[in-house]
C-alpha cells in the first residue's frame, strides 16, 4: 500500500508538471503564453493580473513541490529569503515574507496604525488604509496633483507628529504614475525621520527605463523605510500569494511576530524559481509594455486622456461615466476596473495578452464611435 501511494503521488506530480508546460519551446522563444488558447471569455482586464502567468521553470517547480504539500513551508520560505537577499543585496534579517504584499500591508496596519494618523495619496491602493481604519487610525488622504501623480509637498504638509505611517505606492495604483527616483529618495529620507515610510513597489518591474528607482538603498542605509515587493505582477503568481518586505531588523522582527500564516509551499517554490527566470520575465515584461503602448496609442487616436502609465494597466477617461462604459464592455464580455473615487469618469484597464488587448481596443473604438 505504501509503495502504491508513492507511485500515485509521483504520477500526480509528473502530470501536474506536464500540464503546466503547455507551450512548445519555439513558441516561448517568441512570446510568453499562458494556455494553448489565448482567448477565454469573459476577458478579465479588471484586477491588474499578469495574464501570461508563470514561466516553465516556475510551473515545473510547482509540480515538483506537490509532494511536499503535506509539509509546512518553513524550508521553502528560508530558501526564498536567501534568494531575495541575494537579489536585493541585503542581509536575510532585513526580509519578511508574506502571503502576497497584501498580507504585509495588513501586518503594517495592525502593527503601526492602532493610533494616530496614516497619510497617503488619493486615490491609491487602499488595502493598508482600509485595515488602518479598522484598528482605529485616522486616514489623511492627499489628492493627486493635476497630472494624477503624488503631490509630495502636500503629503509632507499632511504628515504631523501624530502620523504613525506614510504610504507611497510607486508606480501608483490606479493612476499608473511614478515619482522620479531622486525626488522620491529625498522625500522618503526626510519623512523617515518623522514617521515610518512604506514604499509599495508592486509594479516597479514594469516602469520605463529611468522613470523611477527602488528605495531599497534607503533600507540598506538604515532609514525607517519599508519597501514592499510582490510576486503577483511581473512574476504572474497572483493566485499563489507571495510577497516580501525589506526593512530595518527591528521592523522585520515586529512584522514576523504579526504574520498571520506561513505562505503556501507551491507559491514559495514558484517564487524562488521565478527570481532566477530572467529570460521569461524579460519577455513577459516586453509583451506587457508593448501592449500597454498599444492601448495608449488607441487612446491618442480616439482623443481620450490618460495618465502616463508605468504599470500593467492604463488609467484613462472613456468619455462617459464609468458605469456606462463598464456596461458597454460587459456586453462584449470584457471586465474593466472598478470605480476609484473621486475620479468616477476614469477607467483602469489592465493589460491582457496581446489577443485580449486587440479585443479590448476594438471594443474601445466601438464604444467611443457609437
Amino acid at each position: 500500500m505504501g509503495t502504491g501511494a508513492m507511485d500515485r503521488r509521483q504520477v500526480l506530480s509528473l502530470a501536474l508538471a506536464a500540464a503546466a508546460l503547455p507551450v512548445a519551446q519555439d513558441a516561448l522563444a517568441r512570446k510568453p503564453q499562458r494556455t494553448p488558447m489565448s482567448l477565454r471569455y469573459p476577458i478579465r482586464l479588471s484586477a491588474n493580473e499578469n495574464p501570461w502567468g508563470p514561466g516553465p521553470p516556475e510551473r515545473a517547480a510547482i509540480g515538483a513541490a506537490t509532494d511536499e504539500g503535506c509539509r509546512y513551508g518553513f524550508d521553502f520560505q528560508q530558501r526564498l529569503i536567501e534568494a531575495v537577499a541575494a537579489k536585493e543585496q541585503v542581509d536575510k534579517g532585513l526580509i519578511a515574507v508574506g502571503s502576497g504584499s497584501g498580507e504585509l500591508l495588513q501586518m503594517l496596519a495592525f502593527g503601526w496604525c492602532d493610533r494616530g494618523q496614516v497619510v497617503c495619496a488619493w486615490p491609491t491602493f487602499n488595502q493598508l488604509m482600509s485595515f488602518a481604519e479598522k484598528v482605529g487610525s485616522e486616514v489623511r488622504k492627499v489628492p493627486l496633483d493635476a497630472n494624477l501623480a503624488h503631490d509630495l509637498p502636500a503629503l509632507a504638509a499632511a504628515t504631523t507628529p501624530n502620523t504613525s505611517l506614510l504610504y507611497v505606492c510607486n508606480p501608483n495604483n490606479p493612476s499608473g504614475t511614478v515619482i522620479g527616483g531622486g525626488a522620491l529618495r529625498a522625500f522618503s529620507a526626510e519623512m523617515a525621520q518623522r514617521t515610518l515610510v512604506v514604499v509599495d513597489e508592486a509594479y516597479l518591474d514594469l516602469v520605463d527605463e529611468g522613470a523611477t528607482e527602488s528605495m531599497v538603498d534607503l533600507v540598506r542605509a538604515g532609514a525607517n523605510v519599508v519597501v514592499l515587493r510582490t510576486f503577483s505582477k511581473i512574476h504572474g503568481l497572483a493566485g499563489l500569494r507571495v510577497g516580501y518586505a525589506i526593512a530595518r531588523p527591528d521592523v522585520v522582527a515586529k512584522l514576523r511576530r504579526l504574520q498571520f500564516a506561513t505562505p503556501n509551499v507551491l507559491g514559495l517554490a514558484a517564487a524562488t524559481a521565478s527570481l532566477g527566470d530572467a529570460d521569461f520575465l524579460a519577455r513577459t515584461r516586453a509583451s506587457l509594455v508593448a501592449d500597454r503602448r498599444r492601448i495608449t496609442a488607441a487612446c491618442d487616436e480616439l482623443g481620450l486622456r490618460y495618465a502616463p502609465p508605468q504599470g500593467n494597466f492604463v488609467f484613462f477617461k472613456p468619455g462617459m461615466p464609468l458605469d456606462a462604459f463598464r456596461t458597454k464592455m460587459k456586453a462584449r464580455q470584457i471586465e474593466v476596473g472598478r470605480p476609484f473615487e473621486p475620479l468616477l469618469d476614469w477607467c483602469r484597464v489592465s493589460v491582457g495578452t496581446t489577443d485580449e488587448t486587440s479585443v479590448f481596443i476594438e471594443a474601445l473604438r466601438a464604444s467611443v464611435e457609437a
